[in-house]
């Protein structure tokens, strides 16, 4: 069985914790013990003394790593120094049941793709994994809202499904406010982690930029870690492994050298459910409110459809069109044979056809997307 870390449950959260912020002073951090700052190659597992290297086709500025404030946000912000800080008065991540030190992973965690999960597999090797990202950014930097990747709901799921790839360690999940942290500088931010949070360890992204303005870049991290006694690795992008020269389903902006959460979105949003499976490690799972069925009857090619409004949709649906799918077989009967669906997608509703009403009625609102209709 794998190995949950210990979590502080709360209701409606979708992850372990999530922070109500208080303020405080901060003191400076002061450097401790320097053990080795390490890049670890996401494909091989294999670590190196971070440098000034960098991998080819790098993504912009908050795709893999979430930023603590860009360039172009809120520019009559005033940095906070170090000695100054406000620092979020929290109570550190409980350590896990096998005493292991906290090890985070940094970044955003939307789509929670292959490249998310190499960065929990190294967290995993360093002691008891966490994911760390930052809510409410896309209000607080004025972006357009848009649904999940995965659904809220789903979150647990999906970390449960990396236990294999952690050595059998469920990684834990934290979201800490942006709005209390944007002003950070680096040096900051990772005092904070070490202070508040009580991290021994990081992982992050050789993309990641972090800091007010985003300042900070994987490298810095890997400095300002190693001088306060933190354990830091980067983990090189995973490419995507595809061969663009044969596609013709995304925008060009889209297509990412590497494993990202932004082709994710673009696959989904062009229909092409299989290179986004691809890129995830599993297929996407649609998630409807089951609730906000408004019709049922007898499909047009047979079976029992329960039809949807759009906003029924609890996660990113994709494009206009019909997919194949299997309704994930419940924990309770893991014997029982997955059921495979008709979902169709139109501008104003989805429709899932099931073969019989009995599978439709046990349908509790996920359906794992395979292909779509040819």
């Amino acid at each position: 069985m794998p190995a949950s870390l210990p979590v502080a449950s709360l209701a409606a959260a979708p992850c372990d914790f999530i922070y109500p912020f208080r303020h405080r002073r901060g003191r400076r951090a002061g450097p401790s013990s320097r053990p080795l700052a390490r890049r670890a190659d996401a494909s091989h597992g294999s670590a190196r003394r971070a440098g000034s290297d960098r991998s080819a086709g790098r993504r912009g500025v908050g795709d893999m790593g979430a930023v603590c404030g860009t360039p172009n946000a809120a520019s009559a912000d005033a940095e906070v120094n170090v000695a100054d800080a406000a620092r979020p008065a929290l109570s550190p991540i409980p350590k896990s049941d096998a005493g292991d030190k906290t090890v985070v992973a940094l970044g955003k965690f939307d789509a929670m793709h292959r490249g998310h999960r190499e960065l929990a597999r190294a967290a995993s090797k360093m002691g008891a994994p966490y994911l760390v990202s930052f809510g409410g950014m896309a209000e607080v930097l004025g972006w357009a809202p848009k649904l999940n990747v995965v659904a809220q709901t789903d979150r647990a799921r999906v970390r449960a499904t990396w236990a294999e790839a952690c050595g059998g360690k469920v990684p834990g999940e934290v979201v800490v406010p942006f709005a209390d942290v944007r002003r950070m500088p680096p040096e900051a931010f990772v005092a904070f982690l070490k202070d508040t949070l009580h991290v021994s360890g990081i992982v992050a992204g050789s993309d990641y930029r972090f800091g007010f303005k985003a300042a900070g870049t994987a490298d810095a991290l890997a400095r300002i870690g190693d001088a306060m006694g933190l354990d830091v690795t980067i983990v090189d992008l995973v490419p995507s492994g595809e061969d663009d020269a044969k596609s013709e389903t995304l925008e060009t902006k889209a297509y990412t050298a590497q494993v990202s959460s932004t082709r994710v979105r673009a696959c989904l949003a062009a229909g092409d459910v299989e290179q986004a499976a691809r890129l995830l490690g599993r297929p996407h799972r649609l998630v409807l409110d089951a609730s906000q069925a408004y019709a049922s009857g007898d499909g047009a090619s047979g079976g029992e459809t329960a039809t949807y409004p759009t906003p029924a949709a609890l996660n990113q649906y994709p494009a206009v069109g019909t997919y194949e799918g299997v309704l994930p077989v419940p924990e309770e009967t893991p014997d029982a044979k997955p059921v495979r669906v008709t979902v169709r997608v139109t501008e104003t509703e989805v429709a899932v056809t099931a073969p019989s009403a009995a599978d439709l009625a046990a349908f509790a609102g996920g359906v794992d997307l395979t292909a779509r209709a040819r």
